[in-house]
């Protein structure tokens, strides 16, 4: 695996292949919690660290564990497990920084996308969940900061909350289409 490949994959985790506004696996802090504030990083960098760590975890498991024993069926049971228990450490390590988002980091798609979609390589499997987790960091202050200019101006009473941001993400998922 070369360092192009590697760098190929961060980027296409980035940009092309971004979970939220791409594939829209982990919205629910972007549609329901646009405004963590300054909580915005923390959340961010805490669902980074927990797709890195477990798609460090996931990867030797599956190809170890689950495929050996033809035991793939339970792959969505043990993904879920290991990713909670990575949260939670994580969580102990961050301390009460998370506190409310905690749920909501435990429900998100995006470190379950990450476990499923996971690569062929483990190198390259910890430097796309790098990448997803970056464009997950990079999109949600984004998305807060576009949906606190929304609230500067006059909507329709039909489009105001949920309706006006699903079409600002989709807005930025098409966007996003020109670097595929």
């Amino acid at each position: 695996m070369d360092f192009k490949t590697l760098f190929l994959a961060l980027l296409a985790g980035i940009l092309v292949n971004n979970y939220v506004f791409e594939r829209f696996l982990g919205v629910t802090p972007f549609l329901g919690y646009a405004k963590f504030g300054k909580k915005t990083a923390a959340v961010g960098l805490a669902l980074t660290v927990t797709l890195v760590l477990s798609a460090a975890v996931i990867w030797p498991v599956n190809v170890y564990v689950l495929t050996p024993l033809k035991l793939g069926y339970l792959q969505l049971l043990v993904y879920v497990a290991l990713i909670l228990l990575i949260l939670y450490l994580v969580q102990l390590v961050c301390g009460k920084k998370l506190g409310v988002y905690f749920p909501l980091l435990a429900l998100n798609a995006a470190l379950l996308g990450g476990g499923l979609l996971a690569s062929e390589s483990y190198a390259e499997s910890l430097v796309a969940a790098l990448g997803v987790g970056l464009g997950f960091l990079l999109g949600m202050p984004m998305f807060a900061a576009l949906i606190d200019r929304l609230e500067e101006v006059y909507i329709p009473k039909a489009f105001r909350g949920l309706p006006i941001r699903l079409l600002t993400a989709s807005i930025i998922s098409m966007a996003l289409l020109a670097f595929k």
